[in-house]
């Protein structure tokens, strides 16, 4: 399986990695819902494909809502944004914004259709997917190799 992982940094409220990054359109590629696990990460469903995909990624403090994750051609691309005001009864207040975008590419065998995406409680955004297997390649006709060495052995030569 194939596996990537990433973090979030929450402490300035910054996720992207390079500067410049813009985000994408939300009309292109397809979205993957993002549902909520309710019971431990052990209890999220498993592609059971050896040969599948898995990106595991710190999004901790987002809400499914707040998250979009799509598919746009070979990439997978992760965006969210939030924001936190809170008003004490003596007259201070803060406001939280947080933003996160991650865009990598998909392997070009990976079946973006049965694409998965949870939350998990402890703030973990996975993404799973199968990936189609190989083409099979056919032997060529004939006796293998193996089999057509086997009865070349020659005695001892008596010269």
């Amino acid at each position: 399986m194939r596996r990537v992982e990433g973090s979030v940094s929450n402490d300035r409220g910054v996720a992207s990695p390079g500067p410049g990054v813009a985000l994408a359109e939300p009309d292109r590629g397809s979205t993957l819902p993002v549902r909520l696990l309710r019971d431990t990460p052990a209890a999220a469903p498993d592609t059971g494909n050896a040969q599948g995909f898995q990106m595991k990624m710190d999004a901790h403090g987002f809400a499914p809502e707040d998250l979009q994750v799509r598919v746009d051609g070979q990439n997978l691309v992760v965006t969210g944004q939030r924001r936190e005001e809170h008003r004490d009864p003596r007259g201070g207040s803060y406001s939280l914004k947080q933003k996160v975008y991650r865009q990598m590419q998909l392997p070009g065998d990976l079946d973006p259709a049965a694409a998965t995406c949870c939350l998990t409680p402890s703030g973990q955004l996975w993404v799973r997917g199968p990936c189609r297997p190989p083409p099979l390649l056919e032997s060529p006709p004939g006796p293998s190799r193996s089999l057509s060495r086997q009865g070349s052995k020659k005695g001892p030569s008596t010269a």
